[in-house]
């Protein structure tokens, strides 16, 4: 990666986070809506594993 590029992802990082929370909502809302009693830490972690094993996914390719 060159360095203006990182340069070009450091300036966007606070709408990338802004993104993944986003993202993280989403599935949270489609859990609650399957599964209205479920716990909503256990959600997020679940949900967060998931992602990062999409971003390990992405990575290898």
């Amino acid at each position: 990666m060159s360095e203006s590029q990182k340069i070009e992802l450091q300036r966007h990082h606070k709408e990338l986070v802004k993104d993944v929370a986003s993202l993280i909502d989403k599935y949270r809302r489609m859990m609650e809506w399957d599964i209205p009693e479920s716990d909503e830490r256990e959600g997020d972690r679940l949900i967060l594993e998931a992602i990062q094993e999409a971003l390990d996914a992405l990575k290898k390719t």
